[in-house]
């Protein structure tokens, strides 16, 4: 909540709209934070109205009790609705604190298994107040140099001074709606598969996640650990290339390499393709091999999808009938 040193409170609260991650910086310390709709609630006195134009955040991402990381937002306007300020927060870059690595990676767990999570957003504001000032009084009749039609001009006039109050304190509860452990990942279409000379195999295929949570997150590769749902029988790796996950259906491609002993791995690929399969999709210490807060993050993932038989092979071609033979000559 906005507050001035020993003063009361002044915002109510925060609401975001969505929120965006972009987990994809060679740094893994930090991550691009942007949200599109950020809602304040103001504390007013009623007739007086908060001319509130424009704002900026120093703030600090508070999750369990615990400070994990700290970001700055650049200027943006923003409108008063009433006791409301409407306003967004700009692409922004969220510094992972390094010694609190492991609280971020739960804080990445908590949104992602879980279908909201509540965290705070502690800092200091600054405003921009744009206050109109009152109109001058017209200058008297026939007061020098201001004569007729140019009296009436001066005295309608009304400017507006902008104003800058700086170092106001606030801290709000902030409530989102997470992934769930993504329930919503449905097959849409076979691309390819292949059975290697290893005797493993690759699938290749269509999926698509839907993503009813307030948050969009862009990973870059993401592998899961791949396993039979009913038996929990180890299949092999699933991986999802530059995964960027937006607000509803995100179409995907998905590569399943088995990793198992040649004899299991024929045995699971005609199971796959004959009759279906459901895969458990679990994630791992290294779900992401270049970023290890967010592969923590999301390594308890635990969700599923179902794999309808898979088109067999074309059969090969019937050889061509032989030609028949030429007669022979006559018998005399």
């Amino acid at each position: 909540m906005f507050a001035t040193p020993g003063e009361v409170q002044a915002v109510t609260s925060i609401q975001l709209g969505e929120l965006d991650f972009d987990f994809t910086d060679p740094n893994e310390l930090i991550v691009t934070l942007s949200s599109p709709e950020m809602n304040v609630g103001v504390l007013v006195v009623p007739g007086i109205p908060i001319p509130i134009t424009a704002s900026r955040q120093f703030v600090t991402l508070v999750d369990n009790g615990v400070d994990i990381a700290t970001f700055n937002t650049p200027w943006v306007l923003g409108v008063m609705d009433g006791n409301t300020l409407r306003t967004s927060v700009k692409k922004t870059v969220v510094n992972i604190i390094p010694e609190r690595r492991d609280e971020f990676s739960a804080f990445i767990t908590a949104l992602t298994v879980n279908p909201e999570h509540t965290f705070i957003l502690k800092g200091t504001v600054d405003v921009n107040l744009t206050i109109s000032l009152p109109a001058p009084p017209k200058p008297p009749s026939g007061f020098p140099g201001f004569g007729g039609g140019a009296a009436d001009t001066i005295s309608k006039l009304a400017p507006s001074k902008t104003f800058t109050v700086s170092g106001i304190a606030f801290s709000s509860d902030v409530k989102l709606t997470g992934f769930n452990n993504f329930p919503d990942i449905t097959f849409v279409e076979e691309l390819d598969k292949t059975t290697n000379a290893d005797g493993s195999f690759t699938i290749k295929s269509k999926v698509n996640i839907k993503n009813t949570s307030q948050l969009g997150v862009k990973m870059g590769d993401i592998y899961f650990k791949t396993f039979d749902a009913m038996s929990n029988e180890p299949i092999g790796d699933t991986f999802l290339e530059q995964l960027d996950l937006k607000r509803g259906d995100n179409f995907v491609t998905a590569v399943t390499t088995s990793t198992v002993p040649a004899a299991a791995s024929a045995e699971i690929y005609k199971r796959v393709t004959e009759q279906g399969e459901t895969f458990r999709l679990k994630g791992f210490a290294e779900s992401s091999k270049v970023d290890t807060i967010l592969a923590k993050g999301i390594s308890t993932v635990d969700t599923t999808i179902v794999i309808p038989a898979l088109s067999k092979p074309a059969s090969a071609p019937a050889p061509a009938p032989a030609p028949a033979s030429a007669p022979g000559p006559s018998s005399p």
